[in-house]
């Protein structure tokens, strides 16, 4: 989000990380947290649309000639439930 919008503050915060001044980093994280926030919303919003796409894409595949479907159909799920708890978790933060 810095280095997108504000490099010298980019700059800043990496030299607070690099010397341990948390003070700093604190003052950047408390600033920067709604910005954060929804970025990571947005990021696991678009990973569950994905997956749901992906899922309903395997599933039109015929299982002869497609065995491993349920495996991925499988791997999709736990990624959607994983995302899902997070997405839950961003939710209650704000």
């Amino acid at each position: 989000i810095l280095q997108d919008n504000d490099q010298n503050a980019a700059d800043q915060f990496y030299v607070a990380c690099k010397t341990n001044d948390e003070d700093t980093k604190q003052q950047y994280h408390d600033y920067y947290f709604q910005y954060t926030l929804q970025d990571l919303k947005n990021h696991v919003y678009s990973i569950l649309g994905e997956v749901d796409q992906l899922t309903m894409k395997a599933q039109s595949y015929d299982l002869e000639t497609h065995p491993r479907v349920p495996v991925i159909v499988a791997h999709n799920n736990l990624v959607r439930d994983t995302f899902s708890m997070t997405q839950q978790l961003l939710e209650a933060m704000g």
